[in-house]
Order: structure tokens, then C-alpha cells, then sequence
């Protein structure tokens, strides 16, 4: 942590490998599915004084958002998901 204003908010992006499997979400763990995240992000997050104003709506379509949670599951290898509880 630097302490300083501006970097309050900011966190390492962790890898997308292995997404599927590795519910909650978010750094709060308040998303408990793929789709729910693609739901947040298409809203363009959560508004706050620290948001950075290249965040916007994206405004997806509903197979659009499909899609990309189909994406997001692709990125798990099949020994993950067979052990998936």
C-alpha cells in the first residue's frame, strides 16, 4: 500500500486461468457467479470517487453476455472442473 490518495482502490488483476472454479468473486467476494460479474462489469462497475474514468458502460447484449461467460468457463482446464465440489 503507498498510502497515497490516488492509489486507493487499485489491486493487481489476477489471471483469468482456472475463472470457473475459483468463486466468489471480486475482492469482496460478493459475486458468486460468472454471471453475475459479467453483469457488473456491463453496468461499468460500482460508481465511486476512486473509479477510473475509463470505466464505462459497456451495454451487452444478452447472447453477448453469454458468450462471454462462455469465454470465461473455457479458460478452465477439465481436471478443474472435474474437481469442482
Amino acid at each position: 500500500m503507498t498510502g497515497r490518495a490516488e492509489d486507493r482502490g487499485l489491486f493487481k488483476t489476477p489471471s483469468l486461468c482456472n475463472v470457473a472454479v475459483t468463486a466468489p468473486y471480486m475482492h469482496d467476494g460478493s459475486l458468486r457467479a460468472l454471471e453475475e460479474v459479467v453483469e457488473f462489469c456491463d453496468a461499468g462497475g460500482r460508481r465511486n470517487v476512486n473509479l477510473d474514468p475509463l470505466i464505462r458502460l459497456l451495454q451487452l447484449a444478452p447472447d453477448e453476455k453469454r458468450a462471454l461467460a462462455a469465454f470465461l468457463r473455457a479458460l478452465t482446464t477439465a481436471a478443474k472442473e472435474e474437481a469442482r465440489p
